[in-house]
């Protein structure tokens, strides 16, 4: 079974409060609600206060190619809230970068944790990767609780060029092994 064939076979999932499942042109308000406000997306790519450029930006990098993008379903409203994605997918070397947004309103719950640590569990026991990445910008710190939470550690730190404002910025990268991962660390934190 080819690394695709194993994304598509998890293309939905649940975790306890969230579902997991491939963008849907229904999500364009729920999308927009998100990407029109700065704060929902201080370390992602600017505010798009266009909706029609943000329902072109939804479609084009979120539903072009679906296999790791997933959005994030608040289970209780049923509103799409953020989102989690393989960033880069390296099928030889069985790696991925991961990324995610959530709305403003969500953060603190402990929420995108909780996702990240499920997509942890698939990508090393279901999609047979070997190493993920998270990448943040240095000052984005709940990010990089998320990494530390989800059993990341930090790998690197180093500047870099911002993809959208290309100014130079201070960057931390943070990894996992399968090699390092501990399912009683996981299981624990849930």
């Amino acid at each position: 079974m080819t690394i695709w064939t194993r994304l598509a076979k998890c293309a939905c999932f649940e975790t306890e409060r969230l579902i997991l499942r491939p963008f849907s042109y229904e999500d364009g308000n729920d999308f927009y609600a998100i990407v029109a406000h700065p704060e929902n997306l201080p370390f992602i790519f600017p505010a798009l206060k266009d909706k029609n450029m943000t329902l072109a930006t939804m479609v084009e990098k979120f539903m072009r190619s679906p296999l790791g993008n997933w959005a994030l379903i608040d289970q209780a409203s049923g509103r799409m809230i953020g989102a989690l994605c393989f960033e880069k997918l390296e099928e030889r070397q069985l790696s991925a970068e991961l990324s995610y947004f959530l709305k403003k309103d969500y953060w603190g719950r402990g929420l995108m944790t909780e996702a990240v640590k499920n997509l942890v569990f698939l990508a090393f026991y279901e999609f047979g990767l070997k190493e993920l990445t998270i990448i943040t910008h240095e000052e984005n710190m709940a990010s990089q609780m998320v990494a530390r939470k989800a059993g990341f550690v930090q790998v690197e730190q180093y500047k870099g060029s911002d993809r959208y404002s290309h100014k130079t910025r201070n960057y931390r990268k943070f990894s996992l092994k399968k090699t390092d991962f501990k399912l009683e660390m996981y299981e624990e934190n849930q």
